[in-house]
């Protein structure tokens, strides 16, 4: 397996994107205080949407006109979300949605400016998150908006990626969110290798960025769900990440720089695993030279001792040290004060020895 670190180097510090806080100033001022030189993307903060992560959104597409509530929810779980459908009459697609990024991006690049010129931090790059088209459409629309309007949530994506790209150029970069497809591959393991093919779920989230611009670099972040810090599956093992990271990486498309991909290691209120066994299918992760490996271990309920001592069993597994640490997902579904410890937490896990 290649190894795309130097195993004597520092690791980085990576937020997957949310944080507790009222401004998007606020957010990012917190994290890059709390993880400073090892950051190698600052995230926005998402504020708009830090708690209830994609529910903003879909409620945005109602406001627009171009969903409605087919079954009403009330969002206290994900198997009680509302459920939306496209308008009796009307047709959906990508051009017809405003998914909020590019209004979010424009918001967030001169604070994001100004902070990295007083940080001193040249090579940091600003990191805008969104759900796969995969992801959005399951939440919004369930199995058969998956089936019959994906199309239109990819093409919507692919439009503001490449606006957002427009407005900063090199100074972005993506992160793709795959909730949803890491999940159904969680939940039919050991049949998951089946799943990812018979879906193409791997080959769909390496097409969407295909759909962006050449050059542009872009992250994916694999999650198992964190509403209301619930965990939506508790894996046996970490095989299903690494399947789908590495099918991932196999379809990624020529002239798309692959940043990163970050696995979670734990899942809202479930700490990582203290079973060596879990971790071993890292050792079959394979996703090429230049792409970092970040590490979803940092949770709020183990004491720093006990994080650092699943790194050093991660990184036996992996062969290597991993490129950076992170939370498993967004800090926003946290209260403050753990946000923020959680913050320098993965900082004080990333300078371990």
């Amino acid at each position: 397996m290649p190894s795309n670190a130097d195993d004597s180097g520092t690791r980085a510090v990576h937020f997957v994107g949310s944080f507790p806080a009222e401004s998007i100033d606020d957010a990012m001022r917190v994290m890059l205080d709390g993880a400073g030189a090892r950051l190698r993307t600052l995230p926005t903060g998402e504020v708009r949407r830090f708690e209830f992560y994609i529910q903003p959104i879909i409620e945005d597409l109602r406001a627009q006109g171009v969903l409605e509530v087919s079954s009403p929810g009330d969002w206290e779980s994900s198997r009680s979300r509302t459920l939306y459908r496209v308008p009796r009459g009307t047709r959906l697609t990508g051009d017809a949605m405003d998914l909020g990024y590019l209004r979010e991006a424009r918001e967030a690049l001169p604070i994001f400016h100004k902070l990295r010129e007083v940080s001193g931090h040249p090579d940091l790059r600003l990191q805008i998150g969104m759900p796969t088209d995969f992801t959005l459409a399951f939440i919004a629309m369930g199995p058969d908006g998956v089936r019959r309007h994906r199309r239109a949530f990819a093409d919507a994506t692919a439009r503001e990626i490449r606006a957002v790209r427009d407005l900063a150029g090199d100074d972005v970069v993506f992160q793709l969110e795959a909730t949803a497809e890491l999940l159904l591959l969680a939940k039919t393991h050991p049949l998951h290798r089946l799943t990812d093919l018979a879906l193409g779920l791997g080959r769909k989230i390496a097409a969407l960025a295909a759909a962006a611009p050449e050059g542009t670099r872009i992250g994916v972040h694999l999650c198992l769900g964190s509403m209301h810090n619930k965990a939506r599956a508790a894996p046996r093992a970490a095989r299903p990440l690494v399947t789908l990271a590495n099918s991932v990486a196999r379809h990624w498309p020529s002239g798309r720089t692959l940043e990163f991909v970050h696995g979670p290691l734990a899942a809202g209120d479930i700490p990582p695993s203290t079973d060596p066994g879990f971790y071993r299918p890292l050792r079959d992760l394979a996703l090429g030279p230049g792409t970092a490996f970040y590490a979803g271990l940092i949770h709020d309920e183990v004491t720093d001792e006990q994080q650092v001592d699943t790194l050093r069993v991660v990184e036996r597994a992996l062969g290597r040290r991993v490129d950076g640490v992170a939370s498993a997902c967004g800090l926003g579904r946290r209260p403050r004060a753990i946000a923020e410890a959680m913050v320098t937490r993965a900082a004080r896990v990333a300078d371990a020895p």
